[in-house]
């Protein structure tokens, strides 16, 4: 078939449904009667003030639309919603929201909280209620309630100008305890400056001080003096008294006084005294040819023995004293002897010089 052909049968099947068309009687329109409509009455055009027994339109524009599966409204006055509900995108309550049970994956508030959190009892306690926080992989940090106490299971990091209180008053901040703090078990505490203790006071149970009879001991738990050092078997006192001081061996102890770590005077049990060097009386240095120097006169057994260089004129001096010439010359004497005590008593020369 040709294509003139195959436009001029096209041309004669359009004539045909044309002509089909026009014969076709229009159907009449149904009356509507009061309270009954059919919904054929409604095609198409606008229903305005429409009212029935559960709707009420009282909109002047577009309100409500609805599609297949969807309802597009711009607000909604609900009093319940029944069944479970879900919403696919944000949800804005200008108003207070009460729940009986909410579970929640992620929760962020900007309000800030007018009121306080409470806890009321688990299983009739309040035992580990508080604020926990969770990570996987790592254990609870915990703010909770432990029996009578609160228990918080991390580090407590304050500003540094912040401090720990009780009862208002500072007890502990970055730098020293508070005044109130009075008591404590410290083992171990770095460089102390101006310390100041009131009471006993002891130091390892080997340096003591005992604040009801001001004594202060090393090395013994009964001091006998106002300072005592002591071993076993010794005690070496400092005791000063009303009108002069005692020191030394308060034991029946042999006491040395050294120097490089040598013996130079040695008191004996007994009270006997060793000197150990050259002694010098008066005298800066003794000399290495005397073991004993004086800058004055010497007594030996209540006789006075000294040195002169002419008799005395004045003085007193018993019998038996000596004075020695500090000038002798050959057939000169020796010195002098007083043989009758007095002011300046009565004096005798004695030791004839070899001329």
């Amino acid at each position: 078939m040709s294509n003139i052909e195959r436009i001029r049968e096209g041309l004669a099947t359009l004539g045909s449904v044309v002509t089909t068309i026009a014969e076709t009687e229009t159907p009449e329109t149904p009356v509507a009667t009061v309270n009954s409509i059919s919904g054929n009455a409604l095609h198409g055009g606008k229903a305005t003030m429409f009212r029935s027994t559960g709707i009420r339109d009282l909109s002047t524009r577009d309100s409500l639309l609805v599609e297949d599966d969807t309802i597009t409204v711009g607000n909604a006055d609900i009093d319940n919603l029944i069944g479970d509900v879900a919403l696919g995108g944000d949800l804005t309550i200008k108003g207070s929201l009460t729940v009986e049970k909410m579970a929640v994956d992620e929760l962020i508030a900007t309000q800030r909280y007018t009121h306080s959190i409470d806890f009321e009892p688990s299983n009739g306690t309040l035992t580990n209620q508080g604020i926990q926080w969770r990570q996987e992989g790592q254990k609870t940090k915990q703010l909770v309630w432990k029996e009578d106490r609160f228990y918080i299971s991390e580090s407590l990091d304050l500003h540094r100008n912040a401090d720990i209180q009780i009862d208002n008053i500072p007890v502990l901040n970055s730098e020293q305890l508070g005044v109130t703090v009075k008591k404590s078990s410290l083992e171990t505490v770095g460089t102390l400056q101006n310390l100041k203790t009131e009471g006993d006071l002891t130091v390892d149970d080997f340096i003591m001080y005992e604040s009801g009879t001001m004594r202060f001991s090393i090395g013994c738990e009964a001091p006998n003096a106002q300072l005592s050092v002591a071993s076993n078997e010794a005690e070496f006192v400092v005791d000063p008294d009303f009108d002069h001081i005692r020191v030394g061996a308060y034991t029946t102890s042999q006491m040395s006084l050294i120097t490089d770590n040598k013996e130079r005077i040695v008191i004996k049990e007994q009270g006997d005294v060793e000197v150990k060097g050259k002694v010098g009386i008066n005298v800066t240095y003794p000399g290495e040819d005397v073991d004993l120097a004086v800058a004055g006169p010497v007594r030996i057994q209540d006789k006075k023995i000294g040195v002169a260089s002419e008799l005395p004129t004045q003085g007193n001096f018993n019998q038996g004293d000596i004075l020695y010439s500090t000038d002798p010359v050959p057939g000169g004497w020796l010195g002098w002897v007083c043989v009758k005590g007095g002011n300046p008593g009565d004096w005798k020369a004695f030791g004839k010089i070899q001329q």
